[in-house]
């Protein structure tokens, strides 16, 4: 039996799951919204806030993974913690009071770790397709065919970093997103060019924001996505186009009574939905594709096949 640790810039996240048969089975998950990188994610280092938060999930880790008896922890950290400064410190006393060794992780391995995941999760068309993993510090974007990897980049503009950047108003102003916008099109020229070189016509959104995009369409549209798997789900984009108008135009009081809304994504998904606009509409997406599996079940399989060696 594995226990996974993610240790990412908005949710701290255990796993733990084990395999039969070549099949992944969860026995258990949970996530705390740790809000690691909170004031001070651009400044590259974590408040005493932030740091107190993060100890008091791992400690609550520590307890549940002693109740399955599992010796053997693997925990990564990805973007907020690996860029800040005293990221050393946090690591060392997540050691030194739990016994968890955290590594971190590079954004090219992030990259490499989703990937992995996603493929287990469905199977990927015959066609070349474009992963998107919107996380609190960093977004991934991989360019696949199949179970090949053509491109992957990690660009260090996720939902935490855009929100303390962009001083948003309540709703979102439409200068506001077009200022967003023009920092996407800059910081996103590496991406536009190797899709005019290798042209998409569906995008596979990982965990997080492509999540809460599948719970809003079933629990507050009342439509059921239709399936690919019992970890992957297919949205149209006029579903999409309903979703990022309502992120778009509805207030925080308003976001927080969706029942597809988790509480701590109220503020992020905002921004979070023009970063998944801004891509379906300049690269003239067809469809999404959102699948549930990501970093965390990417590891796990990389750990099984390393075993099964």
């Amino acid at each position: 039996m594995y226990a996974i640790i993610d240790l990412g810039t908005n949710t701290f996240q255990l796993l733990i799951a084990d395999f039969k048969n070549g099949h992944l089975y969860e026995n258990y998950q949970m996530q705390i919204p740790v809000k690691i990188g909170k004031d001070g994610i651009n400044n590259g280092y974590l408040t005493k806030e932030a740091f107190k938060r993060g100890m008091l999930a791992l400690e609550q880790f520590s307890k549940t993974i002693e109740t399955f008896h599992i010796e053997k922890v693997t925990a990564i950290a990805t973007s907020a913690i690996r860029n800040a400064k005293n990221g050393p410190e946090f690591m060392s006393a997540a050691f030194e009071k739990f016994g968890i060794s955290i590594s971190t992780i590079s954004g090219k391995k992030e990259a490499e770790l989703i990937f992995k995941g996603v493929s287990h999760s469905f199977h990927l068309p015959d066609e070349n397709v474009l992963l998107m993993d919107i996380g609190g510090g960093s977004v991934e974007f991989i360019l696949a065919k199949q179970n090949h990897i053509i491109w992957s980049q990690s660009f260090e503009m996720g939902a935490a970093r855009l929100l303390e950047q962009f001083c948003i108003s309540d709703p979102i102003t439409a200068k506001e997103i077009s200022e967003i916008e023009c920092y996407l099109m800059n910081e996103l020229k590496p991406l536009s060019k190797i899709i005019y070189e290798n042209p998409v016509r569906k995008i596979i959104g990982s965990a997080g924001s492509f999540e809460t995009l599948v719970d809003v369409i079933l629990k507050d549209f009342q439509t059921i996505p239709v399936a690919l798997s019992k970890n992957a789900h297919s949205i149209p984009t006029n579903l999409f186009d309903l979703f990022y108008a309502l992120m778009k135009e509805s207030t925080a009081a308003q976001r927080s009574k969706l029942r597809g809304l988790i509480d701590f994504r109220v503020d992020m998904i905002v921004v979070s939905a023009i970063l998944m606009n801004y891509c379906v509409q300049t690269f003239n997406i067809e469809e999404i594709i959102t699948s549930n599996y990501s970093l965390k079940e990417g590891l796990l399989f990389e750990l099984e096949m390393g075993n099964e060696k």
